[in-house]
């Protein structure tokens, strides 16, 4: 028989805020809460209505009996004769109260503390989060879920997380279980590998992308992130070098949020002046090979830039400063030094939509399934994983996705 557990968490507490709010859940709840608790009586003045408080014939000074229905309470958290602070009391389901306290950050560790003395176990806000979704969800997919969608970039992010609790990976993996007797293996281990490689543009949907804008000094980058952001971020100049650190801006890039980062220029003979221009080139070049997708920028005039296909993110070539090409015609009347490229002028907003159309195309997501089975945390990807390398305990690992291992 498992011991009770009563967890508690800070879910609200931010700084100096004006409240905040202590959840206090498990089957000892009630319990704790009786021994740190009093009630205020009902003819004390109260800042809430009356039809929403249930105090009872109680005087001051009381605490909630065991078992007792209420609903909201207004009262005091004492430590033995001392009172830490005024609150109201919530019940938000049985084994679940949320004690609203002054939002003072030493006030807030008093009372978690004191709870914590009386056998409740401080835990952090995903974690109580999750404990609380697996406890009305049908497998941990589905509860995986529900906390991801909480943290989701993007509404098409929460789409997708939705159908994988009714659909989605929830089903297929449920599926499996349920025929893996008369299914496959080698079935079962292309699927896998199909989900993982969806999984990585579910990814950047759900969680968001890192777009590098790199290329040689003066080619117009810092211009270009100005332009993406609609609002001036860099400093711009004629003068190579101007960046030395990154300066990075966040925006919706169609149906995805975007991390865009301006770095120092790529260039030799910066790299050696000085250390502050070896940082700075250190810094973009280990950007680029941590980064989703590179917008690589040189100028229209200059010659065709060198390929860089040592790096594993895709790369788009954006031609910067078209305008300057035939100042009196227009943009479509150029064509890009290759097929690849994408003309623009970022001075004048020139070419700027499809560039981001392009940008969506290389990152996979203009086409996306929503409702296919996809892998958003790394407990199902490395499951998913195991099961097209190790293929005896394959049926194992099909039921350790739909329930952890502590389950029976």
């Amino acid at each position: 028989m498992h011991p009770k557990q009563t967890l508690v968490c800070v879910i609200t507490s931010r700084g100096m805020a004006a409240i905040s709010s202590i959840v206090l859940a498990g089957s000892d709840a009630q319990e704790i809460l009786q021994k740190v608790f009093r009630k205020s009586s009902p003819s004390t003045p109260s800042p809430l209505p009356s039809s929403l408080l249930s105090f009872g014939a109680t005087s001051r000074g009381t605490p909630p009996s065991q078992g007792e229905r209420f609903t909201i309470l207004q009262g005091s958290i004492f430590d033995d004769d001392s009172v830490i602070d005024e609150v109201v009391v919530g019940c938000e389901s049985e084994g679940t109260v949320v004690i609203h306290c002054h939002g003072n950050p030493l006030l807030v560790e008093r009372i978690v503390k004191l709870l914590q003395s009386h056998g409740a176990e401080l835990t952090d806000s995903e974690t109580f989060a999750f404990a609380r979704h697996k406890k009305s969800s049908n497998n941990t997919i589905v509860a995986e879920a529900k906390l991801a969608m909480q943290k989701s970039a993007t509404l098409l992010g929460v789409k997708i997380l939705q159908a994988q609790i009714e659909g989605g990976l929830s089903t297929w993996a449920q599926r499996c279980v349920n025929n893996f007797d008369t299914l496959n293996l080698p079935d079962i281990k292309n699927e896998c590998q199909q989900i993982l490689e969806r999984s990585k543009v579910a990814k950047r949907i759900i969680e968001g992308v890192r777009i590098v804008i790199a290329g040689p000094p003066n080619s117009g980058k810092s211009t270009l992130l100005n332009c993406l952001a609609a609002q001036p971020q860099a400093v711009v100049s004629d003068v190579a070098g101007t960046t030395r650190d990154w300066v990075s801006i966040t925006c919706q890039l169609g149906p995805i949020r975007a991390e865009l980062i301006d770095t120092a220029g790529l260039d030799d003979t910066l790299a050696g002046k000085g250390a502050i221009g070896q940082t700075a080139q250190a810094l973009t070049k280990e950007l680029l090979e941590s980064c989703d997708l590179v917008l690589y920028v040189v100028s229209a005039l200059s010659p065709q830039p060198s390929v860089l296909s040592h790096y594993t993110a895709p790369v788009v070539c954006v031609y910067n400063k078209c305008d300057l090409l035939q100042e009196h015609k227009n943009l479509g009347t150029h064509e890009p030094k290759n097929s690849e490229g994408i003309l623009v002028s970022a001075k004048h907003n020139m070419g700027i939509d499809p560039l981001a159309q392009e940008t969506i195309k290389r990152l996979g997501v203009s086409d996306f399934d929503t409702a296919a089975p996809v892998a958003f945390t790394s407990r199902q990807q490395e499951l998913l994983s195991a099961i097209m390398t190790e293929p005896d305990t394959a049926k194992e690992g099909l039921k350790r996705l739909l329930c952890s291992g502590n389950d029976s």
